[in-house]
């Protein structure tokens, strides 16, 4: 029987009793019937309550990754844009730092710095995806000013660790140069010598003579 609008009816001294139980009764009964009815409403607004976390927590937000990269649209890049963005940034630092390396090795005969060409990326930034660095190879005002520059120009061609093809052709016209201006040097030489011109010409190409091997090697990045 429930306790919940319970009224019980008895007899005594001849009058009807009876006995009414509201929501202010504090027998024992009524009072256990309070709890029992209390307590399943607060479960499930504990319940609810656990419910609306879990949903607020599975809701994807676009603040979840608030330094992920956006497109020029502001939109997040997608997975092939991302990886786009990251082989154009490991080929801008590629280039950059191999005309650098033409240019500290070249020195004043490196002039006006490097000069780029850019992509822009999906992200809407420029990277460096080729280079070029003038360098002058010139004559000197003597065979050992001339013989100085070219060698000059082969370390610049030659100082990126991996030296284009281009690179490589500007150090053999330097290594052309070199060799040309060490044969005035020892024409006057051996002027000076009294030395026959083949007496000369053997002795320049004598291994004494040759310059440092620095192979056949500036350019446009490639």
């Amino acid at each position: 029987m429930s306790l919940s609008g319970i009224s019980s009816y008895g007899t005594y001294g001849g009058y009807a009793l009876q006995t009414a139980h509201g929501p202010n009764c504090q027998c024992p009964a009524c009072q256990q019937s309070l709890a029992s009815a209390a307590t399943p409403v607060a479960a499930a607004a504990a319940s609810g309550n656990r419910a609306d976390n879990t949903d607020t927590a599975s809701k994807p937000t676009d603040q979840a990754k608030p330094n992920a990269a956006r497109g020029i649209d502001g939109k997040p890049l997608d997975e092939q844009q991302q990886k786009q963005v990251e082989e154009l940034k490991a080929r801008d630092s590629d280039v950059r730092q191999h005309e650098q390396a033409h240019l500290a090795a070249g020195g004043a005969l490196a002039g006006g710095g490097a000069t780029y060409s850019y992509q822009q990326g999906p992200d809407g930034k420029q990277y460096a995806i080729g280079g070029e660095v003038s360098i002058r190879l010139a004559r000197g005002s003597t065979p050992q000013e001339t013989i100085a520059n070219a060698q000059t120009v082969q370390r610049a061609a030659l100082a990126p660790a991996d030296p284009s093809g281009q690179d490589r052709s500007v150090a053999a016209a330097a290594a052309q140069m070199e060799q040309q201006a060490r044969i005035e040097l020892m024409q006057q030489q051996a002027g000076k010598q009294g030395m026959s011109p083949l007496q000369a010409r053997q002795k320049i190409n004598s291994p004494e003579q040759q310059g440092p091997g620095l192979g056949s090697n500036i350019d446009t990045y490639a």
